[in-house]
């Protein structure tokens, strides 16, 4: 109830202030309601575009802070060990000794694409030359 006396109380400020643009809507109304059709039914399209468009984006900016959250639990269980590498946690390799370093190589160096015999390498110098 508060709510439409609310909206009567707003309209009535309205045609206190705007008396002349009342007077031109209701024109449009009597005289041409289809000119006043159109423009009414663009001046929802627009309020409801208002509404929409911040509702859109908070149910967007709701689901990309979900998105970060689920990474960032991710990221930290892994780093409390739950993920296996080598056979051992990364929770078991923080409780070695101090000072303790193990290097795992992943892999030998690739071979060179290139062959050798491709090409010569030409040595240059680089020379300033003045203006």
């Amino acid at each position: 109830m508060n709510f439409l006396s609310a909206l009567i109380d707003s309209i009535i400020d309205f045609v206190r202030r705007n008396p002349l643009m009342t007077t031109l809507i209701i024109m449009l109304m009597v005289f041409a309601p289809s000119a006043f059709g159109v423009l009414f039914i663009g001046i929802m399209v627009v309020l409801l575009l208002l509404l929409a468009i911040p509702i859109f984006l908070l149910f967007r900016l709701r689901r990309a802070s979900r998105h970060i959250e689920d990474e960032a639990r991710r990221a930290s269980q892994q780093a409390r060990g739950q993920q296996f590498y080598g056979g051992q946690t990364y929770g078991q390799q923080s409780r070695k000794q101090e000072g303790e370093v193990k290097v795992y190589t992943t892999s030998q160096q690739p071979q060179k694409r290139v062959n050798d015999n491709v090409g010569d390498y030409v040595e240059f110098e680089e020379v300033k030359e003045k203006k």
